[in-house]
């Protein structure tokens, strides 16, 4: 049986998505530290919810984001260098 390989090389392609960057971050550093979603919310104390969001490249609060960020530092010891999606910050003012 006969194969087709398709040579791509000279066509255009298209960048990842900001989400898509995300969620392959993530899934490779918890892998390669073997880290569940369970444990991560536990060390974190944030909602099992926010982690699997965090993991499907949904967008957290900041606090959550730098609680689980340093969750991951304490669970392992190597810093997450990855991106997480954040809520825009709502504006302070009144108009």
């Amino acid at each position: 049986m006969r194969t087709y390989t398709a040579d791509i090389t000279n066509h255009d392609t298209q960048p990842l998505s900001r989400k898509a960057v995300q969620r392959a971050q993530i899934t490779h550093y918890m892998k390669r530290h073997r880290l569940s979603i369970h444990t991560v919310a536990f060390v974190a104390g944030v909602p099992l919810m926010v982690v699997w969001r965090v993991q499907q490249g949904e967008p957290i609060t900041k606090e959550h984001a730098h609680t689980i960020r340093f969750a991951f530092l304490c669970l392992t010891g190597v810093p997450y260098e990855g991106i997480f999606a954040v809520y825009p910050e709502e504006s302070q003012g009144t108009r």
